[in-house]
């Protein structure tokens, strides 16, 4: 059972970073591009709980890193954080409904977008700050929230 799912985490994030680097990188919807690997770290922390949620945004978060040359650990650390958090608050959902991954998809990509813009300030990177940051966090989380209907079924389905 360990394989499987060390199989699965491996499979969706290669799968991941190929579609969110080559395919969704170009599809901006006011300068923001979709956050897929937050995506889907989000779905399976809904339907796995917060241990998977954690361990497969932290490889999601550090396959990034290394892939398009950000500082190593700062998407890993924010996608192990909203991973947790979102297998911790649906664990709390006692009666789940139908806009449900939706609206957690939305309010985990506008914590995760500002928690790694508050990370890159305080390690010192260069980033977005203010309003900026908090328009590019609705932004991220409004496109999230769009693809959900069409990717949340899919990496739930594996």
């Amino acid at each position: 059972m360990i394989y499987k799912r060390t199989l699965l985490v491996a499979l969706l994030t290669i799968t991941g970073l190929v579609v969110e680097t080559s395919i969704l990188g170009e599809a901006t919807l006011g300068g923001t591009k979709p956050q897929l690997l937050l995506l889907m770290t989000v779905a399976l922390a809904m339907g796995e709980g917060p241990a998977l949620g954690a361990g497969f945004g932290f490889t999601a978060g550090l396959a990034t890193d290394l892939l398009t040359g950000l500082p190593a650990g700062l998407t890993a650390i924010t996608y192990t954080i909203v991973g947790y958090a979102v297998g911790r608050t649906r664990a709390q959902v006692q009666t789940p409904t139908a806009w449900l991954p939706a609206a957690m998809e939305f309010a985990a990509t506008l914590g995760g977008v500002l928690l790694y813009g508050g990370i890159s300030l305080l390690v010192g990177q260069e980033a977005t700050g203010g309003s900026a940051l908090v328009v590019h966090a609705l932004l991220a989380a409004c496109y999230s929230a769009l693809l959900t209907p069409f990717l949340y079924p899919l990496v739930r389905g594996l």
